[in-house]
């Protein structure tokens, strides 16, 4: 029973993480709309280490759900095991689980798709033909901006 409880307190604090991170992605694409550089480079700086920060809890969550006798099962999986009040209890964290995930891949998506907007109006499409290199790391023939060094002798 105590590895049912440490797996509670584990996902507890989780998801308070994942919350945290779904205000950080909409305080990230906030910073985007402002077009200030210090909040971007902040906000994109705080979401860089929420990124590792995640990845780590991520591992730590299969341990600990492991430990807990539930392997590598799904959230719906555990809840048809589980009864009474913990059945109740991780039913409400797995929905706030799932609510943060959303959350986090929203703001995100529009942050992307507003930077990809913003690239297009510049004319660098991010497909790698506009700039001086493409996404292999070769130079195509007829790129502009060649350099007075590359005349040929």
């Amino acid at each position: 029973m105590a590895d049912i409880t440490n797996y509670r307190a584990f996902m507890e604090s989780y998801v308070q993480f994942l919350e945290e991170m779904a205000q950080s992605e909409a305080e990230k694409y906030a910073a985007m709309l402002s077009y200030d550089p210090k909040k971007i480079d902040q906000t994109v700086s705080r979401q860089q280490a929420m990124n590792m920060r995640l990845a780590q809890l991520e591992e730590q969550r299969a341990q600990e759900q492991r430990r807990a006798g539930f392997g590598d099962k799904t959230f719906q999986q555990i809840l048809q095991e589980l009864q009474g009040q913990d059945q109740e209890v991780f039913s409400q964290l797995f929905r706030r689980f799932e609510k943060a995930i959303m959350n986090v891949k929203y703001f995100n998506g529009k942050t992307v798709s507003f930077v990809q907007d913003g690239l297009r109006m510049i004319g660098a499409t991010g497909q790698g033909e506009s700039g001086t290199y493409r996404s292999d790391g070769k130079r195509p023939a007829d790129a502009p901006g060649a350099s007075l060094f590359e005349a040929k002798v």
